[in-house]
Order: C-alpha cells, then sequence, then structure tokens
C-alpha cells in the first residue's frame, strides 16, 4: 500500500471535535517524540474531552520524567488494555503494526474509530483515516498543526511536551530535519514560555553510571567497514547483565561514531532478550548540498524495518554477528 495522507488535518480535527472520549497512544518504547505528541494531545484536549494517555512497553526513565502529573496507563500487552470503548482512538508517531503489537488486535477490531497523524514515510494501514507528512521534522510539529486546526493555543504545560518532541528527534536541532519549519516551531513554542535548558537536564542528563559502562562496551566494539565510512557497534545481553545497563542507556549511542572524519554512517546492533537484533542506524547528511549520502532508511527497508533516511531501524531474527553481515550486504545497494 501506499503510506500517504487520506485527511486534512481539518478533517481530523472534525472527527476529534465530534468525540467525547478519546484514546491517545504511540509506537512500543515510546521515544521524545512519541511522548511529547501522545502528552501535549491529552493535556490540550483534556478541558473539553475525557482523555486517556496510553503508552506501549517499557516507558525509558527520561520520558516517564516528562509524564509529570498527566496520567499514563502502561500496556506490555492485551491483557492490560481497558475493559473500555472509547469514541476515537489516536495513533501518534506511528503506522506501522509491528510497532504496537500489545494493542494490535484491539486496534483492528476498531479499526473505523481509529486516526493517525505521523511523519514517517512508510507504515500499514492501521488508522481508518490519517494525516502523514514525511517532511516534519516531528509528529509534534504536527500535532502543532492539529491544535491550529481545532483553534486551541498551547499552554505551557502543551507546549513543554511539544518542544519535547521536537528537540529529541532533530537531536536538540542538530541534525538534518532541523530545517526553517522546525526552527520557526521552536521559536514559537520558546516564546509561550519553554524552558528548554530545563528540558534538556530532565530528558538528558539523568544517567545512572551504568549508562557509561555500558557506552564504554559499545565503543570498544566498533568494526569499521567500507573503507571507514561505515562503523557497526554490538552489544549483547551480556553486556546489559554485567554493567547493569537498561535498553534506556543506550538512547543517542548510536551517534557517537559519526563524530568521526570520513565516516558516513554508524549501526549500532542490540541482542534483544527474547531473541534476535534490534538495529540502529543514523547518517550524515550530505557534504555539500545536493551530494550524496547514505539513505539509511534504504537499507533498513531491504531487511523488514523503516524510518528516515538519516534515522531508521530494524528488527533482525538473527545473531549480532549475522545482523552485523547483514547490515554489510544492504549498503551494496546504497550509492555513497
Amino acid at each position: 500500500m501506499t503510506y500517504e495522507s487520506t485527511a486534512t488535518l481539518e478533517e481530523l480535527a472534525t472527527r476529534i471535535r465530534a468525540a467525547k472520549t478519546i484514546v491517545c497512544t504511540s509506537h512500543e518504547k515510546p521515544d521524545g517524540d512519541a511522548m511529547g505528541s501522545v502528552l501535549a494531545l491529552v493535556r490540550a484536549l483534556s478541558p473539553s474531552h475525557e482523555m486517556h494517555a496510553w503508552l506501549m512497553g517499557s516507558v525509558p526513565p527520561p520520558m516517564q520524567s516528562m509524564q509529570g502529573g498527566t496520567p499514563c496507563h502502561n500496556i506490555a500487552g492485551p491483557d492490560d488494555i481497558p475493559v473500555f470503548e472509547p469514541d476515537l482512538v489516536i495513533v501518534l508517531d506511528t503506522g506501522a503494526w509491528s510497532q504496537i503489537k500489545p494493542m494490535a488486535e484491539w486496534l483492528r477490531d476498531r479499526h473505523d474509530r481509529v486516526i493517525g497523524v505521523d511523519h514517517h514515510a512508510s507504515g500499514d494501514d492501521v488508522a481508518s483515516v490519517r494525516y502523514v507528512d514525511a517532511s516534519a521534522a516531528s509528529c509534534t510539529m504536527l500535532v502543532l498543526e492539529l491544535l491550529d486546526a481545532l483553534q486551541i493555543e498551547p499552554s505551557i504545560e502543551v507546549a513543554d511536551a511539544l518542544f519535547a518532541g521536537l528537540a529529541t528527534d532533530t537531536g536538540w536541532f542538530r541534525q538534518a530535519n532541523a530545517d526553517a519549519a522546525a526552527f520557526a516551531a521552536a521559536a514559537r513554542l520558546l516564546a509561550i514560555g519553554v524552558e528548554k535548558d530545563r528540558l534538556y537536564r530532565v530528558i538528558e542528563e539523568t544517567a545512572r553510571p551504568s549508562r557509561l559502562a555500558l557506552h564504554a562496551r559499545a565503543l570498544a566494539s566498533v568494526e569499521w567497514i567500507r573503507d571507514g565510512r561505515v562503523a557497526i557497534m554490538r552489544l549483547a545481553q551480556k553486556d546489559f547483565d554485567e554493567t547493569d545497563g537498561r535498553r534506556s542507556d543506550v538512547t543517542g549511542l548510536v551517534n557517537a561514531p559519526l563524530v568521526v572524519d570520513g565516516v558516513e554512517m554508524a549501526a549500532l546492533l542490540i541482542e534483544e532478550k527474547d531473541g534476535g537484533v534490534k538495529a540502529s542506524l543514523r547518517s550524515k547528511p550530505p557534504a555539500e548540498p545536493g551530494g550524496p549520502f547514505m539513505d539509511v532508511r534504504a537499507i533498513t527497508g531491504q531487511l523488514g524495518g523503516g524510518g528516515h533516511v538519516h534515522a531508521s531501524g530494524a528488527k533482525l531474527s538473527c545473531t549480532l554477528a549475522e545482523g552485523a553481515a547483514k547490515i554489510d550486504h544492504a549498503i551494496d545497494s546504497v550509492e555513497l
């Protein structure tokens, strides 16, 4: 199927106005953009609707710190879904069945009540109607546009969540997707009163010492391939066990090798507890406007994953060594 918009934001706003009870959710293990999108919409609509924030999978500590006083229900599996029939379900920052497994069947049974807002270029028919804009730096940018369509001016609590999503999905405005539109949205949110330094501390500076130990192991594992243009790091389950590290401790780690001159792409392979490998890929923007770069979305697309051209991922049914070989092979189809 072609993953694209099937409705305008104004049409989604009409659906939202007509609903009384609404569930907002996003992909498993929510990152800053997923968490920010859910929190912003729940906070903005709470004065006029009965709102429910449902988060799938484990929620990393930095994302929990964003929650504040906003109630969120955690769903690890189908048994955790409340016996409840909302008028509307809004799925944010994803449109892929593979990323919403704990609620997949529940959502399929209520497909006509599911709407989606996403900024990824690939996805499935999760929502009956959806708005997709892959040019947006974050899903929270689209949530801000949706609030405009609803004629709701963001409060400071809403602005905080929107800014957090935008900042984290652009690497705090260092990545290539931090374009003029992203900075314009950031300026608007800052004018509302967002304290960016406080948010950075809350989200990015709350690690335990084990995070450094885990990072040291990953960096020590770096394998340089493709004449040094690609760096692949690996973390086995024993690395987490021996350092007391958490999965949330590796957030942002995949970007570390990109500081090296000549490196165009970095990959972090993590052995999953239940088997298989989670692969995260990042690449640099072209050195010159219009120049060549490594499209990691094209690479992960061959492995059953997806994402953005400079940030993408996939889940692989293999060992760490086999995962590295799969990525190396997939690179063959991507010209640098």
